[in-house]
């Protein structure tokens, strides 16, 4: 009789185990998935952040080449219509005299 008990307590330890055995596999395979999972949308997103600074960057010193640009040219065209002015106005002033 004790040979029998220890023979069904040993099986279904036996049981038990492979059965342990085969749920931490399982959630072992889990964890693998979900920190493959959430590597890969850390990556997207770093890969996003990246797009959209360079992206900002690029919007801002697009701007500030216009604004270059347009300094420059207002700069040109005062500077052309103060010389331009003060040319003619002698040219005109010493035909006068």
């Amino acid at each position: 009789m004790k040979s029998k008990r220890f023979i069904l307590a040993a099986f279904v330890l036996g049981m038990a185990s492979t059965m342990a055995h085969a749920d931490v596999h399982e959630v072992k395979e889990n964890i693998k998935h979900d920190s493959k999972e959430a590597a890969a949308k850390t990556g997207h997103a770093a890969r996003e952040f990246g797009h959209a600074t360079a992206n900002a960057a690029r919007t801002v010193g697009h701007g500030i080449a216009h604004a270059s640009r347009e300094g420059y040219e207002a700069t040109k065209r005062a500077t052309k219509r103060v010389f331009h002015k003060d040319s003619g106005g002698e040219s005109s002033e010493k035909s006068q005299a």
